[in-house]
């Protein structure tokens, strides 16, 4: 059964101007006119589905409508309906009549200085609502990516949509070539097969219709709103994950503590179920928890899709083991804490210290006791000092003390008897 094809409201593509580390503000490309091709758009659209699905999804939903500079005040104050007790207009003469002022529930969106007029002829009333608002978004998340200074701009895609009654709003931040991709000088978008999809730095997906019931509903204490925010972020450089949750702004922010140990978790849980034999769980184990390590040292973010994945990947071609699609870590952690509804899920976050001893191990050889053999204990790191102590005595003397559970008590008696 094919999917339903998105009818185009508006679509447009702006820019935004910033090389990294750089000082002075240079203000964003905002296009004239409002994209004419929706069958490219359509494209786009698709393009950015699949890089949803590619690259993993975080998802959440507005924390507030009232802060300056986000994509939540923007869309509360020009595309949802005004409370009506905010009104103050005169009640119609004729009650036959009565929805007559339907229209003015919809604040004004302000235009830019130098609006072509002759635009305005050729636009609805609607489209021209949407250019608009695109315009107000391109500033906020301009003020945002210009907040830190690792960031870069480039060209900023907005496409307002409905599939099945449902509408939806695409933003993305991705390079396109001049002269291949996309007109330089109108904005319009010449061929989607010459995207680049590794210059994908953004992808947003925001679900218009309940972003709008949320809206409305807000004040409701009892009211508790679904997730309909989807994104990604591309690639890992510090800070980058945080610009654009703050440009939504998100209700579920991600703390990296938990995310880090839900993380470590999903991976042991996936290589117990796994086809691999123990040495290669334990290198697979290994060779994450350095990436981690490194990550968190260097204060950098981790992505799971580009740089996790592959670990996996690799070692079960060394291992001469095909995994299939369904039997993937990225389907294990959708199915198992990553899914719409769960926190803590995104695809990219910055590794924390302190959840990584947790799960580093640790092994003492104490000597050999015999022909070709080494006494040795080994264990997760973070039992030093906890469940296996070190106690000094006189005399130079050392003895490793170890704390051995009770429900691990039987079985250290057999082994000792």
């Amino acid at each position: 059964m094919s999917q339903p094809k998105a009818v185009v409201q508006a679509s447009i593509i702006h820019q935004i101007i910033k090389e990294a580390h750089q000082k002075s503000v240079t203000p964003p490309l905002i296009r004239k006119n409002l994209h004419a091709d929706s069958v490219q758009v359509c494209k786009l659209i698709e393009f950015l589905d699949e890089q949803l699905e590619k690259n993993g999804l975080a998802h959440s939903h507005i924390e507030a409508f009232d802060s300056p500079d986000t994509l939540g005040k923007v869309l509360s104050n020009y595309l949802c309906i005004v409370d009506l007790k905010l009104l103050n207009f005169k009640k119609p003469t004729n009650a036959a009549f009565s929805n007559i002022f339907a229209w003015e529930l919809l604040v004004s969106v302000p235009s830019e200085p130098d609006e072509d007029r002759s635009v305005l002829r050729r636009e609805s009333s609607a489209q021209t609502r949407y250019r608009r608002i695109t315009n107000h978004l391109t500033k906020a998340l301009h003020y945002h990516v210009y907040e830190e200074h690792m960031t870069t701009g480039d060209h900023l895609p907005m496409i307002f949509y409905t599939i099945d009654g449902i509408e939806y709003l695409d933003i993305a931040l991705l390079s396109l070539k001049d002269a291949i991709t996309i007109n330089e000088e109108t904005g319009e978008i010449i061929d989607t097969n010459h995207i680049d999809a590794s210059n994908l730095k953004i992808a947003c997906r925001i679900n218009i219709s309940k972003l709008k019931d949320h809206n409305y509903k807000n004040s409701d204490s009892a009211y508790k709103s679904e997730n309909y925010i989807q994104w990604i972020q591309k690639g890992t450089s510090s800070k980058i994950p945080e610009y654009i949750q703050d440009f939504l702004p998100i209700r579920v922010r991600l703390d990296d503590t938990v995310a880090t140990t839900k993380l470590m978790k999903s991976l042991i849980n996936y290589l117990d179920e796994s086809p691999f034999d123990e040495k290669s769980k334990k290198e697979i184990q290994s060779e994450v928890l350095t990436l981690l390590g490194y990550k968190a040292k260097n204060k950098e973010s981790v992505n799971i899709v580009d740089e996790i994945d592959p670990i996996i990947a690799t070692k079960s071609t060394l291992s001469n083991l095909t995994i299939a699609v369904e039997d993937s870590f990225k389907a294990f952690r959708e199915n198992n804490g990553y899914a719409a509804t769960d926190e803590n899920n995104s695809n990219i976050f910055a590794p924390a210290t302190k959840p990584l001893q947790n799960y580093e191990m640790f092994s003492l050889d104490l000597g050999e006791i015999g022909d070709d053999e080494t006494l040795r204990i080994s264990g997760s790191r973070s039992l030093l000092g906890e469940e296996v102590k070190l106690k000094e005595g006189d005399n130079d003397e050392a003895f490793i003390e170890i704390k051995v559970n009770l429900e691990n008590l039987p079985a250290v008696r057999k082994l000792f008897k």
